[in-house]
């Protein structure tokens, strides 16, 4: 087999070397898109322009959400949103919304690939007993959140545990 023939999804070795990782994505939320299997599950396609950021495309579920602004009486509030993509990635998302004239709306996000190593809480008996400390999603979510009033009432939502036991 010649290398070049190599087929990943619809590309081939070559082709993927002419392709920066933007264009793979932009190629894979595609193909997710016209997934049906995708949409029967809950999927969907979402963009999420951050306003300190980049936009955010991708297909996801909805996995919860919370709103400051659950009377629909306030000016100003803020909305939650937590997103799982096919491949188990989480899309965290944050929007301080205003009704208020001239004022914007203020939309962030963070993509939680999985948990991660925390390399500067580590200790000698971590090591030893090759048990590493780790950031689980949902404190990575938290942390992005600012650990607020409002990700603590999703949190709940969600059924999580965002207790630390220290021993």
């Amino acid at each position: 087999m010649n290398m070049a023939d190599l087929k990943i999804g619809d590309l081939t070795l070559s082709s993927i070397s002419l392709l920066d990782e933007k264009e793979i994505v932009a190629r894979e939320v595609d193909r997710q898109r016209a997934d049906p299997t995708l949409a029967a599950q809950g999927y969907s396609y979402q963009v999420i322009k951050a306003n300190r950021g980049p936009t955010f495309e991708f297909v996801g579920k909805l996995l919860g959400e919370h709103t400051t602004n659950s009377k629909g009486d306030r000016s100003k509030w803020t909305e939650l949103r937590l997103w799982e993509t096919p491949s188990g990635k989480w899309v965290a998302e944050s929007a301080g919304c205003s009704d208020e004239p001239g004022h914007v709306d203020i939309a962030d996000a963070a993509v939680i690939r999985g948990p991660v190593v925390l390399v500067d809480r580590q200790t000698l008996k971590d090591f030893q007993e090759k048990a590493p400390q780790t950031l689980s999603m949902e404190f990575q979510a938290m942390d992005f959140w600012g650990w607020s009033s409002p990700a603590k009432a999703l949190a709940k939502k969600l059924g999580w545990n965002i207790k630390v036991q220290v021993d």
